[in-house]
Parts: C-alpha cells; sequence; structure tokens
C-alpha cells in the first residue's frame, strides 16, 4: 500500500528541513500524534528515533522504532523504515521525505510512505489508507504551522495538556 501526501509551506526550505530533518528526533515538539520522541545521536543514515505514539491511523498508543536508511543533507531528503513496535497486520513500513524549494520563497514537503500489510490484513486496505491519510493531512497541517509560525500548533497543545482533541 503506498500513499503520498504533501504540503506548501510559507517559509524557507532551509526553515523546513530544520524541523523535518535536523531536529528528526524532535517530532514529538510538532505532531499531536506523539508524546514524545528521541534519536540515538545526530540525524543520519542508521539513527534510531524512537516515539511514544498516541495512536496514528487505526492503531493505538504505543512506542515505535525507526531507523534513518538515507539522510540527504544536500537534497533535503530523507528515508526511514520502521524498526520496532508496528502492528502486527504491518510486515513492513517505509517512509520517505523530502523539501524542496518553491515559488515566492515558500517550499514544499513530500512524504511518500509504503506499507506492507500481512495477507490477511489485505482487505483491510482501503480503510487503513483512508484513516492514515487523514492523519497525514493533520501531521503535515502541524508541521506547516509549525515551521511558519516557531510555535506548536494548537492541536500540539490541546493534546500535550490532555485535552479531548483526537490525535
Amino acid at each position: 500500500m503506498e500513499m503520498r501526501a504533501e504540503v506548501v509551506i510559507n517559509a524557507r526550505a532551509e526553515d523546513a528541513w530544520l524541523v523535518v530533518g535536523d531536529r528528526f528526533g524532535q517530532i514529538s515538539e510538532w505532531a499531536s500524534a506523539i508524546t514524545e520522541s528521541s534519536i540515538d545521536g545526530r540525524p543520519g543514515a542508521g539513527r534510531v528515533r524512537t516515539c511514544v505514539v498516541r495512536g496514528f491511523g487505526p492503531f493505538g498508543p504505543g512506542v515505535i522504532k525507526e531507523r534513518l536508511t538515507r539522510f540527504d543533507l544536500d537534497a533535503r531528503s530523507l528515508s526511514y523504515e520502521a524498526a520496532e513496535g508496528m502492528p502486527g497486520v504491518i510486515v513492513h513500513a517505509v517512509n520517505r521525505w523530502s523539501v524542496t524549494p518553491g515559488p515566492g520563497g515558500g517550499c514544499t514537503v513530500k512524504i511518500h510512505a509504503t506499507l506492507t500489510l500481512r495477507p490477511a490484513a489485505r482487505l483491510l486496505g482501503p480503510v487503513l489508507r483512508r484513516r492514515m491519510r487523514a492523519d497525514t493531512r493533520r501531521s503535515l497541517a502541524e508541521l506547516r504551522h509549525r515551521v511558519e509560525t516557531g510555535r506548536p500548533p494548537p492541536s500540539k497543545i490541546t493534546a500535550s495538556a490532555g485535552g479531548t482533541a483526537r490525535t
């Protein structure tokens, strides 16, 4: 199952890459689905990010470890794969992020995720895709807010305070 999404951000590509790439381990600062995050060193191929998640798509809370497989500063792109903690219906998961300059000083952040589902779970693909697409759109909107304003999005503040926002 593949999923692609993108967001146009009214900020320089360098500013978006600072949040997406340089601060890869600090995703919990802006993504409401993630309550805690850390990385085992500076971002680079082979490094592992640990995320405590509230839930994403139809999956509940847990701890997920993601291994960076590619980290290209010059191209402002990275790839990572799930190393531990994915729900049992998922055999393998890879995510690719890129930040490219756009017209007028803005930029575009693109995501390309690939999930391999267990054969018995493939019938759930359409439902899984809809839920994940909605949560991905929310995460990209949160990223846009963080990059454009320098502050966590309201949804992150509500989620951190234990509010009722669904994350």
